[in-house]
């Protein structure tokens, strides 16, 4: 087989490859988990919460936000937003640990 023949397959094969890929990543569902379990579970484990936006304090690269429902928990944002307190959220985000405590890197909220 020719050089360009091969390369055309390895590319197209790669393309359908990320486009499966986005297609699972899109539609994947994350378990909803309660702050008290989410506390309990490894650090990089990606999963959804929701609650009452307690806190918001805002640096200058990132917000930081506190979620309660049953307890708190730290909510890490490196996006801008914009929530104030009262406001009813759901969040997937990672669990992280920071300085012996749990807290979660949002990947995306949703206000409700």
């Amino acid at each position: 087989m020719q050089d360009s023949t091969l390369l055309k397959i390895a590319l197209g094969t790669s393309i359908i490859g990320l486009a499966a890929l986005a297609i699972i990543l899109s539609t994947m569902e994350f378990e909803e988990v309660s702050i008290s379990e989410a506390k309990m579970l490894d650090e990089e484990t990606t999963i959804r919460i929701s609650g009452i936006v307690d806190r918001v304090t805002s640096k200058e690269d990132f917000s930081i936000i506190n979620i309660k429902k049953e307890e708190t928990v730290t909510v890490v944002v490196f996006d801008s937003i914009n929530l104030s307190k009262g406001q009813k959220v759901e969040i997937i985000g990672e669990i992280k640990d920071y300085n012996g405590e749990k807290e979660l890197v949002a990947e995306s909220i949703i206000t409700k």
